[in-house]
């Protein structure tokens, strides 16, 4: 199964209050500080483009990748959230998405009953840069490949101010 990452506008139907996605990451970006540049600053329109990552299978060996470099075992960052790459791993990088603004832990909201992930691409472009020594050192070329691809969404996400989203196909 591979996973897609697609930069382009969040699937709200209207930038309104009644829309519950919307609503959700309006409170969510308050709660933040980031209340006017989402409002304001972040793409609403215009698809920027569309990479296809790899398989789960390399994002979680990517993830296993951070947790040995940060020294925890893969299930321990993931169950006590003792990790400095907490986008990375956290994260199910298969569903729900990264917004270009600065937090430091990936958060969920709920809607219609359905748990939707929402990152930061600006600390994951940091969590993966920390990653670089790491990766010069590879052997699994296709690990190389899915960790520079995720640096080049994470680059654009943030230039053209654009959500990431992500989904299996």
């Amino acid at each position: 199964m591979s996973i897609l990452a697609k930069l382009k506008p969040l699937p709200v139907e209207e930038i309104s209050k009644d829309d519950v996605l919307y609503r959700g990451l309006e409170i969510k970006m308050q709660q933040l500080g980031h209340l006017t540049p989402f409002r304001e600053s972040l793409n609403w329109n215009e698809e920027i483009a569309s990479y296809e990552l790899g398989s789960h299978e390399l994002i979680e060996k990517l993830k296993k990748t951070a947790a040995k470099n940060d020294g925890v075992p893969l299930f321990y960052a993931k169950l006590l959230k003792k990790t400095i790459y907490q986008n990375l791993i956290l994260h199910p990088n298969n569903q729900g998405f990264y917004l270009p603004f600065r937090f430091e832990e990936p958060f969920t909201i709920e809607i219609k009953g359905k748990k939707i992930w929402i990152g930061s691409s600006i600390r994951l472009s940091e969590e993966l840069a920390w990653l670089e020594l790491t990766m010069k050192n590879e052997n699994d070329n296709d690990l190389v490949e899915v960790w520079k691809t995720l640096q080049e969404i994470c680059r654009e996400s943030f230039e053209h101010m654009t959500p990431i989203q992500l989904q299996s196909a």
